[in-house]
C-alpha cells in the first residue's frame, strides 16, 4: 500500500485512470457505490466527492490497505469491508454504481469475480471497471493472445475482458484505452440478466 498511496504513482498512474472513469460516469446520479478492491480508498474518496449524497461501501482483501482507506475522511461514514471478489458480503441489486480499477488482474476466476460484480448491481445500475491489458502478448501468436497467466495473476485481451463483463450480466457500452496499458469499460446491468 506505500506504493500505491505515493502520492506521484496515484497523480501519473492511478489518479489519472480514477479520473478518465469518473468523467465517463458523467451525469450519473448513483445512491449506493460499491468499490470492489478498494484498497486503500483513493477511488473511492474521488467518488465522495463526485456524489456527496451517495452511500459509500469499499471491499478489499486486504486488512493494511483498508486501514488507510480507513484513515480517510471520506464526509460521512463509509463501510469498508474486508472480504473476497469471490463471496461480497452484500444482498443482490444492493448498488446502482460499481466501481472497480486496477485490480481484476488478480480475479484468477474471472467469471465468478465478474458475476459477483453482477449480482450486487441493481438491474440498470452501472460497472465502470479498469483493468490492465494483455500487453504486448496480444502480438505474438499463440494462447496468450486471450489471456496471459502468471503466477497470481491474469492478464486478460480487451476482447476476452469484454466477454467475461458481458456473461456477468452486462451490457458493454463503451471501451477504450485510458493508459497504456490498460482498458476502461462503461456498463450496463441488463434488466433480468442473473449471475
Amino acid at each position: 500500500s506505500r506504493a500505491y498511496d505515493w502520492p506521484v504513482f496515484q497523480k501519473v498512474y492511478y489518479g489519472r485512470i480514477h479520473e478518465k472513469m469518473l468523467r465517463r460516469a458523467g451525469g450519473l446520479s448513483p445512491r449506493r457505490i460499491l468499490e470492489v478492491g478498494c484498497g486503500t480508498g483513493e477511488l473511492l474518496l474521488a467518488c465522495s466527492r463526485k456524489w456527496p449524497q451517495a452511500e459509500l461501501s469499499g471491499l478489499d482483501l486486504s486488512a493494511h490497505m483498508l486501514e488507510k482507506a480507513r484513515a480517510k475522511d471520506y464526509g460521512r461514514k463509509a463501510r469498508l469491508v474486508e472480504g473476497n471478489v469471490y463471496a461480497p458480503p452484500f444482498e443482490d441489486g444492493s448498488f446502482d454504481l460499481v466501481v472497480n480499477s486496477i485490480s481484476s488482474h488478480f480475479y484468477e476466476d474471472g467469471p465468478r469475480a465478474f458475476g459477483e460484480m453482477g449480482r450486487v448491481t441493481a438491474p440498470g445500475g452501472r460497472l465502470l471497471q479498469a483493468s490492465l491489458d494483455n500487453g504486448f502478448f496480444r502480438f505474438l501468436p499463440g494462447p496468450w493472445k486471450e489471456a496471459v497467466h502468471v503466477p497470481s495473476a491474469v492478464y486478460r485481451s480487451p476482447q476476452a475482458q469484454q466477454k467475461l463483463l458481458e456473461g456477468a450480466g452486462f451490457r458493454v457500452e463503451h471501451s477504450g484505452r485510458v493508459a497504456a496499458n490498460a482498458y476502461l469499460y462503461e456498463c450496463v446491468k441488463r434488466s433480468g440478466a442473473t449471475s
